[in-house]
């Protein structure tokens, strides 16, 4: 076990309250910038797991307060071989150096951008069974890189076209995604205990940021904040293949 300093701590609860209103008005994105975070001193065998936990928080809160958008029929064809996914990323996880997992993640925070920004794939048209695939491999990339949600995003709007559906049933990818793959490290001995004091620290902010950016929803233009989190996500990303 890594131990997170008190300055750390600090550091990770003022992100998590920004990047859940980040999430929680545009969709996704937040939680991106909270792994490559942890990541500048964690290892990710740490950085992973602690953030599902975060992850799980955000999503349990947006997911309740967007219940009543969320699109049922794609999150039961998304979910039905999601736990086969976790069980084949779990077992790669287990074989793969962490040097590169950490080089895995920044090369994908930059492909998940480029996808964000891809104009002709916007007009792509996908048909509904998909999901059944889209599950599989979630839950094989939420464990190895933990940072999936901008390209469900990418793909979400292809089959959603109103903004609070989005939202909502991002949030629920999430929270079905992250509560597996929480299960699934606590199989293979992850102790979260240990992170207790971190987490006593980041979920309350999370939930916060998860309920202010809320109230925010169509209220203002998540473009402003896009452009700054991805700034900041290249800046991130290019560190995680550099070191």
């Amino acid at each position: 076990m890594l131990e997170i300093t008190l300055s750390e701590n600090i550091l990770l609860t003022v992100l998590s309250f920004f990047t859940a209103l980040m999430t929680s008005i545009a969709g996704a994105g937040g939680g991106t910038v909270l792994l490559a975070a942890m990541l500048q001193f964690m290892n990710p065998a740490e950085a992973i797991p602690v953030h599902g936990v975060i992850q799980l928080s955000s999503n349990m809160t947006r997911t309740w307060l967007l219940r009543k958008y969320v699109n049922w029929k794609i999150i039961f064809k998304f979910s039905v071989l999601l736990p086969l996914g976790v069980y084949v990323g779990l077992k790669i996880f287990q074989s793969i150096d962490q040097d590169y997992i950490k080089n895995l993640i920044g090369l994908f925070i930059l492909l998940a951008i480029g996808f964000q920004n891809l104009k002709s794939f916007k007009k792509i048209k996908i048909p509904s069974n998909i999901y059944y695939l889209v599950g599989f491999f979630t839950g094989i990339f939420n464990i190895l890189v933990g940072v999936i949600a901008p390209l469900l995003a990418v793909i979400i709007r292809q089959s959603i076209e109103e903004k609070k559906s989005i939202v909502g049933t991002l949030g629920y990818f999430g929270l079905i995604g992250n509560l597996i793959k929480i299960i699934g490290f606590t199989f293979i001995g992850f102790s979260f205990y240990e992170y207790i004091e971190t987490f006593l620290m980041i979920i309350p902010a999370t939930l916060l940021g998860s309920r202010v950016g809320q109230i925010f929803l169509n209220k203002i233009s998540n473009k402003f904040f896009t452009l700054i989190f991805q700034i900041i996500l290249v800046g991130l990303a290019i560190r995680l293949l550099l070191t």
